[in-house]
């Protein structure tokens, strides 16, 4: 899978009120820099994701900065609670550059 692709979990029904699991995976290679160990310079910059933004209808829920200590390809579970139904977005980008978001709609009774 290519880099910043993810998947996106939720249920697909709920009900008003209740609390559910919002789950992703996004590949990412989570590198840290690697440097000379004889000289210390650094040969390689890390790749690291920096930070995920979670969306309910377009309203921020939950916002994390990410560092080197996560590791590749990370699964992140977030509670969340739905009053209607809609549609939940992740946004997130890395320390090169890159920007991605993926969705997943569900459905409160």
């Amino acid at each position: 899978m290519a880099i910043g692709t993810a998947i996106v979990r939720v249920p697909k029904e709920a009900q008003k009120g209740q609390i559910i699991r919002v789950q992703m995976v996004i590949t990412h290679p989570m590198k840290p820099a690697r440097r000379n160990p004889q000289t210390g310079q650094e040969e390689e910059p890390a790749h690291t994701l920096t930070k995920l933004v979670l969306l309910y209808n377009d309203q921020m829920v939950s916002e994390m900065n990410m560092a080197a200590g996560i590791s590749a390809n990370p699964f992140i579970a977030l509670p969340l609670k739905v009053e209607e139904s809609g549609v939940v977005k992740i946004a997130y980008e890395d320390n090169r550059g890159g920007k991605w978001e993926k969705t997943a709609e569900i459905t409160v009774k």
